[in-house]
């Protein structure tokens, strides 16, 4: 294999500068597993069913996507990071998404029986971007799903400089959308 030049040389905390550690056989296997695993569960809630050709097209979709994955991991290309523990913010997307699709119906019904105008905003919410290391940048792409997931509210753009996010709502809340996956804000 002929030497590569090294991309990653810099600052370590500016965007695309982090050097990924070389990996081992068995890290790549048990990466390709794990992501194998994942998209097929995705696939399985997705559609809902448990006959043969679902379960059979779910594992090879899965495998498809996880050998995508690992491809583009394997290049250094992207670096992303997440903490499994992160996996504990999932117990709150239920009700938001259950509270969210209230309020929307609620504000629809006003305006189409009553005429009353749906108010939407725009909502600045602290958000510590810290560095551009894997594991910010996984976070703000967790935090940008979490907060698109209920209909109501929608990550708009981060702005690292002032360590905050912009989210629009379709209908005014009072309530602040909690979308950092490690819970503090």
């Amino acid at each position: 294999m002929a030497d590569r030049p090294k991309r990653f040389e810099g600052d370590p905390r500016r965007r695309g500068h982090t050097e990924a550690p070389p990996r081992t056989r068995r890290e790549r296997v048990v990466f390709w597993l794990m992501w194998w695993a994942f998209s097929f569960a995705l696939w399985m809630a997705l559609v809902f069913k448990t006959e043969l050709a679902e379960v059979v097209a779910g594992a090879v979709a899965a495998g498809f996507s996880a050998t995508a994955v690992e491809a583009v991991r394997s290049r250094g290309k992207i670096s992303f990071a997440p903490d499994p523990r992160w996996l504990l913010s999932l117990w709150r997307l239920p009700p938001d998404v259950i509270a969210d699709c209230w309020l929307l119906t609620r504000a629809l019904w006003r305006r189409l029986a009553h005429g009353v105008p749906i108010e939407g905003s725009f909502r600045v919410v602290h958000f510590g971007c810290e560095l551009d290391d894997p594991r910010s940048l996984a976070r703000r792409a967790t935090a940008k799903w979490l907060g698109g997931v209920g209909p109501n509210t929608y990550v708009v753009g981060f702005e690292e400089a002032h360590d905050a996010v912009l989210l629009r709502q379709l209908v005014k809340t009072k309530r602040v959308p909690d979308i950092d996956p490690e819970g503090r804000r």
